[in-house]
Formats: structure tokens, C-alpha cells, sequence
């Protein structure tokens, strides 16, 4: 008995001693934190393309998504990995009883080391079922950045329109302040009425009160691109235009193009790879796997037993056969879900067209008719009143010069319409180097 008592004593504190390295171990691995970096300074001016490369280089909820792709590549490593251990059983007892029975040793001891074995090539399947759903973290991270892109590229041309709106409106009050002190002039000398003074002085606070409208949308411009940029600082000032290049590509070419380029659609097809092996994976495991192992047992007497044994689950009452539907349902959601985003795609870019097509109407309207009419309409009532034309006064000069200004301020919104509309047919073919100025 006191060696038996010294056998349990041994077993049990070499087992106490493993679990204590197994719980050290976790402990250290839980404990394990990554740097913080931090990021780089943002440039105090920024051209359109160094804008999206700096986003897509330092936005912290793009950096946040990408590392699905370190947890996908993770899974690879687990598929590759043969998926069970082996396990080691011991099996110790006491004997004792009478001398005349031939008892040699007081204990009784039996090893066995097995390995389940998949026969039905679950591991292929397991790996496929990881590459795919990799591909499809992958395809996820790119259509993010197609977004980011483009969502930088349209707060960064909004913020150059508010600019240029802010600086019309400042420049319209400069010259209706100076044609309110030409028609004073004009009252003093009697040329003009009081209410021609009350008029043209109207005019400017007209103007002056959309100062603060205009500066809170230039701030709200700010802060949607410095919340694209993923920035705090609100001091970034965009340099560029709102000019943005045609697009010569007729529909069925951009709904082609489309189809080949998107990191969603390709996603999809990547999430019907991932279920068709999960389903292929589930029904190669319905009836479970053996395992196998080799068998040692000394008993009492001190005779030895080698062998082997196998061990087979007995699927009588479960085949997974729920397990198999959910996986067929599972693969048609994925088929459907692709056919949505393709029907999505077409119409995306259907009205990305419709809309840039409307914009590039209204720009071109401005730019060859509206605009050099008033310019030279302007002109010529200039000439007129230089000339004493008794039939044009300084009103109608102002006048003339308001409509202008209306119309190149109509001008800067249609130019800001095509830039985003420019920047809708981008996203809808995933191609953001259309956003691109001339």
C-alpha cells in the first residue's frame, strides 16, 4: 500500500505541475498588447491625389479593418494545421488480495495514445473553406479603400467649392459696397434719388447676411474631410479645382467594367466559394471519424499487452443532416446575395450616368452660353454708361454686375453637381483614378 500510495502521489503532482505551465503560459499570451503607433502629422495642404493616398495610408477605421485580413490569414494557419491532437490516456489501479493469487505488483497499469483520422478528406475541404474566406477579407478591405476614396474625393471637392463660394460672396460685397459709394456720390450730386442709396446699401447687407451661412458650411465641408481623412485638425486646405476629367465610356462598357472591377461582387463570389466548401466540409463529416491509437497494459502479474484499437462513432441517431440544410441554405443566400449586388451594380451605374449627364448638360449651359453672355452684356452697358448713355444709370450697371455674379456663383454648383456626380460614376465602377483633375 505504500507504494501504491507513493504511485498516486507522483501521477497526481505531475499532473498538478502541467496544469500550473499550461495556466502560466495562457496568462503570459493574454497579457501580450501591441504597440500603439502613432500617426504621422497631416500636411497643412493637400492636392486631391495626396489626400486619398494619405487616408488610405493613415485612417485608423481603414487600419481597423484591414487586420480581418490578419484573422482570415490566421485561419489558412489553422486549416493547414491538422485539427486535433492526439491524446494520451493512462489508467493506473491498485490490486491487492491474497498472496496465492499470484499478485506480483500492487498496481495495474494500462496506456493508450490515439489520433482521430479524417478519411473522408475534411482537411482539403477545411482549407478551401479558409483560402475563400481569406479572398473574401481580402476583397472586403478593397472595396472599403474603393469607398474611402471616393468619400475623400468628394469631401475634398466640397470643400474647394465652399472655398470658392465663400470667396464669391466676399467679393460681391466688395463690389456692391463700391457701387452703393458710387450711387452716394451720385445722390450728393443730384443725380441720383435717396431710395437709388437705400437700394444699392440693401443690396449689400443682402449679401453680407449669407457670410455666416457660407462660413458654417466651409467648417461642415472641414470636418466631413478630416473625418474622412481620419483626422482632428480641421486647418487642411485642399489645393485644386473643381474641374473634373469627361467620361468617355458609354454605359454597357462601365456596367462591364464594373462588374469585372467591384471588390463587393468579387466578395460575394468568394462568400459562394467559402459556403460550397463548408457544405462539401459538413457532409464529409456527417458520420464523424475514427480514431486510432496504440494500446500497452501491464496487469498484476506483470504480463505485458501490446495493441491497437480503434474507436468509431456509431451515427444511429444523428447523420447531421440539420447540419447539411443549414449549409445548403447557407450556400443559396451567398448565389442570391451575388445576383443583388450585380442587379445593384447595374443600377449604380445607370444613375451615376443619368446624373453626370444632367451635370455636364449644366455645366457646359454655364460655360459657353450664360456666362460669356453676361460677360459681354456687362461689358457693353460698362461702355454705355462711360459713354453718358441717358438711358443706363449706375443701377443698371450693378444690376448687371449681380446677375454675373449670381451666375458665376450658379456656375461653381454646377461644377461642384459633375464633380460629385463624377465621383458617384467612380464608385460605381470601383475605379477612384477617375476622380482624378484634369
Amino acid at each position: 500500500m505504500h507504494k501504491l500510495r507513493t504511485v498516486w502521489c507522483g501521477f497526481w503532482a505531475a499532473l498538478t505541475a502541467c496544469l500550473m505551465m499550461l495556466c502560466s503560459h495562457s496568462a503570459s499570451f493574454g497579457q501580450e498588447r501591441p504597440a500603439a503607433s502613432l500617426l504621422p502629422p497631416v500636411p497643412q495642404e493637400l492636392t486631391l491625389p495626396d489626400a486619398v493616398a494619405w487616408a488610405l495610408q493613415n485612417n485608423p477605421e481603414l487600419a481597423a479593418l484591414r487586420q480581418q485580413q490578419g484573422v482570415a490569414a490566421a485561419g489558412v494557419v489553422i486549416a493547414r494545421t491538422y485539427p486535433h491532437n492526439p491524446t494520451f490516456e493512462a489508467v493506473l489501479q491498485g490490486v491487492s488480495g491474497p498472496r496465492d493469487t499470484g499478485i506480483t505488483t500492487p498496481v495495474q497499469s494500462q496506456y493508450i495514445l490515439a489520433i482521430p483520422v479524417e478519411i473522408r478528406q475534411q482537411g482539403r475541404y477545411r482549407r478551401e473553406a479558409a483560402f475563400a474566406n481569406l479572398s473574401r477579407a481580402e476583397w472586403d478591405i478593397a472595396h472599403a479603400e474603393t469607398l474611402l476614396a471616393i468619400r475623400v474625393a468628394k469631401a475634398f471637392r466640397t470643400v474647394i467649392y465652399q472655398q470658392q463660394k465663400l470667396q464669391l460672396i466676399e467679393e460681391t460685397i466688395q463690389l456692391n459696397q463700391q457701387g452703393a459709394d458710387q450711387v452716394k456720390k451720385l445722390v450728393e450730386a443730384g443725380k441720383l434719388r435717396p431710395a437709388d442709396l437705400i437700394l444699392a446699401r440693401s443690396e449689400v447687407d443682402d449679401v453680407r447676411a449669407q457670410l455666416p451661412p457660407a462660413r458654417a458650411s466651409l467648417t461642415a465641408g472641414a470636418v466631413q474631410l478630416a473625418r474622412s481623412l481620419g483626422v482632428s485638425s480641421l486647418n487642411v486646405r485642399p489645393l485644386g479645382s473643381l474641374a473634373v476629367p469627361s467620361i468617355v465610356e458609354d454605359r454597357s462598357n462601365l456596367e462591364a467594367l464594373a462588374l469585372e472591377r467591384r471588390p463587393d461582387r468579387r466578395s460575394r463570389q468568394a462568400a459562394i466559394a467559402e459556403s460550397e466548401a463548408k457544405l462539401r466540409l459538413t457532409v464529409a463529416d456527417r458520420f464523424g471519424n475514427p480514431s486510432v491509437g496504440a494500446n500497452y497494459q501491464i496487469d498484476q502479474s506483470r504480463i505485458n499487452f501490446i495493441g491497437g484499437q480503434v474507436v468509431m462513432p456509431l451515427p444511429f441517431c444523428n447523420t447531421g443532416r440539420g447540419e447539411i440544410q443549414q449549409r445548403q441554405a447557407e450556400r443559396q443566400r451567398a448565389l442570391l446575395e451575388l445576383r443583388q449586388t450585380e442587379v445593384q451594380i447595374e443600377q449604380e451605374v445607370a444613375a451615376a450616368l443619368a446624373r453626370w449627364e444632367i451635370a455636364r448638360t449644366g455645366v457646359a449651359v454655364y460655360e459657353k452660353e450664360v456666362l460669356p453672355n453676361l460677360r459681354s452684356g456687362l461689358a457693353g452697358i460698362e461702355k454705355l454708361f462711360l459713354q453718358g448713355d441717358p438711358g443706363v444709370d449706375v443701377l443698371r450697371v450693378i444690376d448687371m454686375r449681380r446677375k454675373l455674379l449670381r451666375a458665376r456663383s450658379g456656375h461653381l454648383d454646377a461644377l461642384w453637381e459633375a464633380s460629385q456626380a463624377q465621383a458617384d460614376v467612380a464608385l460605381a465602377v470601383a475605379d477612384p483614378a477617375m476622380t482624378a483633375a484634369r
